[in-house]
């Protein structure tokens, strides 16, 4: 699920997510347009990274987990 999007140097965080290279570099020019002075890069997703898992890790304490919460 490759997408491109349109960043504007020390400008907000892009916000529209382009379906096409083409569609984010005309948004590119047309923002360039605008705004005589910014410069605009066109990012291509390259990656997908999501941590799905918990880790729980023993520290030592001796104490176990059982029914019996304390409070």
């Amino acid at each position: 699920m490759t997408f491109w999007m349109v960043y504007g140097l020390h400008q907000r965080a892009p916000a529209h997510r382009h379906k096409s290279e083409m569609s984010a570099m005309e948004e590119a020019k047309r923002l360039a347009r605008q705004n005589p002075d910014v410069e605009f890069f066109v990012l291509e997703a390259t990656h997908h990274v999501v941590k799905r898992d918990v880790d729980v890790t023993d520290i030592g304490t001796g104490k176990r987990w059982t029914d019996d919460i304390p409070f």
